[in-house]
């Protein structure tokens, strides 16, 4: 509110009671300025103007999603789809041969050199339940937020990205131990939204007891956690079952250079703009 000096108009706020003596509506009585005083605030360069000018827009936010609503737009299509591929591979791991799985389905050096697209069939390969579960479940809570930051496209480039370099780096690591999951994938989406909210609350189940922690701190526990094991140290948290560590660190590697490059904003600028599906 723009209010100019000398202005000989005043304004009066006065309170009404009733009979019964509550409080009513307030009564405002205005005294409007002249015409002249109106037309010098607000033509161009005057005080109003001039306010208007100094006025910048407010920065872009990510919409905010409550804990268990869907995804909607743009996140609705992607994250189904992306759910849909990865459960249609594993129910083809309980019904075709596992022969046929193994080999276009797992990754490991021998399988990238007799069957390149396993670097991205990997990626949606899942042959426990379990495993299946825990990734999608982060799609789902982790997915809607970058969508929104990044756009469809760019999305879909960073989870097929991250996944084949989380693939690549699993074969010059273990090279000869085949890896199969979309864990990469999930760390490069779970880096991108911490990045993008960094003191959000996050909810860790340690067994059975919840502990509230900011994003900030549980990427970095989690995230050191692959680093310190994929080096062989030695590590209290380190799951007793096999893991591709390496993979991990390369998925949260590409999210968090992503991050960098766009700076959250989806796309910034030069060829990263035309990722954007909108």
């Amino acid at each position: 509110n723009v209010r100019p000096s000398g202005m000989a108009t005043m304004m009066r706020v006065g309170l009404l009671r009733s009979s019964g003596g509550r409080l009513a509506m307030p009564a405002r009585t205005l005294a409007m300025p002249p015409t002249r005083t109106l037309t010098r605030l607000t033509r161009p360069g005057g005080l109003v103007s001039a306010a208007a000018k100094k006025l910048s827009p407010l920065p872009t936010r990510t919409p905010k999603r409550s804990f268990i609503s869907m995804p909607t737009g743009d996140a609705a299509y992607v994250i189904g789809g992306l759910m849909a591929a990865n459960g249609a591979v594993y129910v083809m791991w309980q019904t075709q041969s596992p022969y046929l799985m193994q080999e276009h389905f797992m990754v490991s050096r021998r399988h990238v050199l007799s069957h390149p697209h396993t670097l991205v069939t990997s990626g949606f390969s899942h042959m426990n339940g379990y495993h299946l579960l825990g990734n999608m479940v982060t799609l789902f809570f982790f997915g809607p937020n970058v969508v929104a930051a990044l756009g469809a496209r760019a999305f879909m480039g960073l989870y097929l990205g991250a996944g084949m370099a989380s693939s690549a780096a699993h074969c010059v690591m273990v090279p000869y131990r085949p890896a199969l999951g979309a864990s990469g994938s999930m760390n490069a989406v779970v880096a991108y939204g911490i990045c993008l909210n960094p003191w959000a609350l996050i909810v860790v189940f340690a067994e059975f007891l919840p502990i509230p922690m900011p994003a900030a701190l549980y990427g970095a526990m989690y995230i050191g956690n692959d680093v310190m094991a994929a080096l062989g140290m030695d590590n209290p948290m380190q799951s007793r079952m096999p893991v591709a560590h390496a993979a991990h660190v390369a998925g949260a590697a590409v999210g968090l250079g992503l991050f960098a490059i766009t700076r959250g904003r989806g796309g910034g600028g030069g060829p990263w703009k035309r990722l954007r599906w909108r």
